[in-house]
Order: structure tokens, then sequence, then C-alpha cells
């Protein structure tokens, strides 16, 4: 059986340095956001490649605005600039894919915060799910 070389072009199965970065980033994102699945890594990642309607591996300000109307996100001119602030780590104005996570990691934060809150929970209202989010946003 003859064995595939790979070589510099990409042929043979080897990874261009785009794929390679690419690769590399994601199971950084993997790593880094734990409390997260992979299956709800990759629903974010798709969401992300949704609107990234130019496809250039960002969402802009335009991009994020139209993701927000589509799902129905009730955010203001103001909270959308103070989300893309608190994320946009090399402030160029537009999410990388790592940083759209993070915006999932604060929603999440501010959902299990609010959760906390609460004093008791009807598990006739919320099933067994919400009863044992319940318990572990009061762990947390």
């Amino acid at each position: 059986m003859q064995e595939e070389s790979s070589d510099s072009n990409g042929e043979g199965g080897a990874l261009t340095a785009n794929e390679y970065a690419s690769n590399t980033t994601k199971r950084q994102v993997y790593l880094e956001f734990s409390e997260f699945s992979p299956a709800q890594i990759r629903k974010i990642e798709d969401i992300f490649n949704q609107y990234d309607a130019n496809k250039d591996g960002y969402l802009c300000r335009n991009e994020l605005k139209r993701m927000m109307i589509k799902r129905r996100v009730p955010w203001t001119e103001n909270s959308l600039s103070q989300l893309i602030d608190d994320v946009d780590k090399d402030k160029d104005g537009k999410l990388t894919f790592r940083e759209f996570v993070m915006t999932n990691r604060k929603t999440l934060e501010y959902c299990q915060r609010a959760l906390a809150k609460q004093e008791k929970v009807d598990f006739n209202k919320v099933g067994i799910k919400g009863v044992r989010d319940f318990f572990e946003a009061k762990v947390h």
C-alpha cells in the first residue's frame, strides 16, 4: 500500500497555514470556554458563520445588528456598543469567533446571576432541567 505524501501545496492531506491557524484557534476556544460543550460551541459557530455575511471571519456592527433583529433580541444601540466594547479585545470594532463566544459566556453568566437571586423555583413551571439550573446557579 502506497503512503500518501503531504507537501506544502495542500495535496495529500496537508493543512495550509490558514487551516492550521483556524484549527488551532478552534481547539483554544474549546479549552478556554469549557463551560460550553463541543456541541454548543459548534452551534455558536454555526450562528456566527450564518451572520458573517461577507465571510471575512468577523462580525461587524451591522452584522451583529442584523443578527439581533433576526433572532428577536431586544438590544439598543447603546447595549450593542457596550457588548462590543466589553469583548472586543483588539478594539477593531468587530468580533472574532472567540470574541463572539465571549458574548455567549457573558450572557450565560448574567442568566446564572439572575437565576441565583431567585428564592425558589417552581418545578411544575420549569421542569427538572430548570430545577437543576437553579441549583447550579446557587452553587456558583
